[in-house]
């Protein structure tokens, strides 16, 4: 893929794309960061691009590694920054906390449900939208939130 091809995906995908990250690392500098990343990745693996299903689900899953790469990476920098006395007020230690038990738990769930979720609670798409995004019905993102639920329910119950 050449210069002008990324550009078109760019004028296309781009704000799909920053909307994406906006919504899981909840700061727009990082969030814009992230999408350039994912641009220089598509064209940097120009092959795997084409060979994707679906150019926009591939977008979608860079981007979606990429921010859960910065989350726990910035994570550790700061349980290392910790360890050395250099101490973090709690309010900016709980969300970083809150988005890496997230990390964890979409790691731990298949593909499908992790669309799912990261569609429905993290970008704030509607059932419909996720499904037309998906190339699933409705009902099944439906039934894909229900099974998300029981089985974010259990993790809890496992940790509590």
């Amino acid at each position: 893929m050449d210069i002008a091809g990324i550009e078109g995906l760019y004028r296309r995908y781009g704000p799909s794309v920053l909307r994406r990250a906006r919504a899981i690392l909840k700061d727009e500098q990082r969030a814009q960061d992230v999408m350039q990343e994912v641009f220089i990745r598509a064209l940097q693996s120009a092959d795997a691009l084409d060979a994707a299903d679906s150019t926009m689900a591939w977008l979608y899953r860079v981007t979606r590694n990429l921010c859960l790469n910065r989350i726990r990476d910035e994570k550790r920098r700061r349980d290392l920054l910790d360890e050395h006395g250099d101490s973090l007020r709690p309010s900016e230690r709980a969300n970083p906390d809150a988005r890496v038990a997230l990390n964890e738990l979409l790691t731990r769930i298949d593909v499908e449900l992790r669309d799912v979720a990261v569609c429905f609670y993290l970008d704030q798409m509607t059932q419909s939208e996720i499904a037309e995004h998906l190339g699933v019905s409705r009902r099944t993102v439906g039934y894909r939130l229900q099974s998300l639920r029981v089985v974010a329910r259990g993790s809890t119950d496992k940790a509590g």
